[in-house]
C-alpha cells in the first residue's frame, strides 16, 4: 500500500469515529458541547455584519437602504437542541437607516452557517422592506 492509500484511510476511520461518538451522544457537528459558537446580539461583528447583509440586497430590492447605526438591541430568543441542533440567537434593534427614517430590525445569528459550516452567519430583515417576502410576512422567519 502507498503512503498516501494510508493516510487517506486513517483520515476516513478518525472521522468516522469521531462521528460516531457525536452520533451517539445526540449532538451533532458540536466539538466542545458547552460552547455555543454563536455571538451575541450586539457584538461589533455581528453588527457590522448585518449591516453588510442589508446593504448588499438588490437596489432594486430594498431601494438602495442602508443601515446606519443601530441601538436598543436585544435578544428576543435563544433555541438549542429542539428541531434542529443548531444553535440560533433572535435579535432585534432599532436601526437608523441612510434615509434619515428609524426602523425596527430583526436579525438571526446562526451556528454553522457561515462558508462552508466554520462559522456563524447573520440574516437580517427590515419588517415593509421584504418585498419579495424572503423571510416570510413581517420577517417572520428572524423573529421570535
Amino acid at each position: 500500500m502507498s503512503t498516501l492509500f494510508r493516510l487517506l484511510l486513517l483520515v476516513v476511520v478518525l472521522a468516522s469515529a469521531s462521528l460516531n461518538t457525536a452520533l451517539a451522544d445526540g449532538v451533532y457537528f458540536d466539538i466542545n458541547k458547552r460552547e455555543v459558537r454563536v455571538p451575541v446580539c450586539d457584538a461589533p461583528s455581528v453588527l457590522s455584519a448585518v449591516k453588510r447583509t442589508i446593504a448588499r440586497a438588490d437596489h432594486a430590492y430594498r431601494g438602495g437602504l442602508r443601515v446606519e447605526a443601530m441601538d436598543l438591541i436585544a435578544q428576543t430568543s435563544f433555541t438549542r437542541n429542539r428541531k434542529s441542533p443548531i444553535a440560533r440567537r433572535y435579535c432585534r434593534a432599532r436601526a437608523y437607516l441612510s434615509n434619515g427614517r428609524e426602523h425596527p430590525l430583526y436579525y438571526m445569528i446562526e451556528e454553522y452557517a457561515g462558508f462552508v459550516g466554520l462559522s456563524w452567519n447573520v440574516e437580517a430583515c427590515l419588517p415593509g422592506h421584504d418585498r419579495w417576502k424572503v423571510h416570510d410576512g413581517y420577517c417572520r422567519t428572524v423573529r421570535r
